[in-house]
């Protein structure tokens, strides 16, 4: 009989050791609520052949670039490799990259990761990405000499 409620004893103080949940953190453009650098909703990203390059991805969100121009792409959900990748391809029924294209997401530059392939990811929303406006809020917050 002792070891029964020495169990259910021992049960009850592990249980109560468990963490609560916290504050949930914000994922996708959520986590860019209030940031300086985020603009305006685009309806596209005309001419995505024109995309050189990608930074600061996440594993819901990527900011692309096209020439001088940067916007934050979110995809719908989370896309495991996006955080990791290596390597993205466009995947756009026109010339411009609108919400439910896809981005094809690789981790290897080779384009293979592993048996299944690069992940395909399809894009929520798009917006414009000022990442000089940081940039100008710290200067103004710097006292002057």
């Amino acid at each position: 009989m002792l070891k029964p409620a020495a169990f259910l004893a021992a049960a009850i103080v592990l249980a109560s050791c468990t963490s609560m949940p916290g504050k949930p953190v914000p994922r996708g453009i959520a986590a860019y609520e209030g940031d300086p650098r985020l603009g305006e909703p685009a309806n596209s990203i005309c001419f995505a052949s024109t995309i050189d390059g990608f930074s600061a991805n996440k594993d819901r969100t990527v900011i692309l670039r096209d020439g001088r121009k940067e916007y934050l792409v979110e995809v719908l959900g989370a896309c495991p490799e996006l955080e990791f990748a290596q390597a993205i391809g466009i995947d756009a029924r026109t010339s411009c990259l609108t919400r439910s294209d896809a981005l094809i997401v690789s981790s290897s530059l080779m384009g293979q990761t592993t048996t299944v392939g690069p992940n395909r990811c399809l894009i929520k929303d798009i917006y414009t990405w000022n990442s000089k406006a940081e940039a100008k809020e710290d200067a103004e917050a710097a006292p002057a000499e």
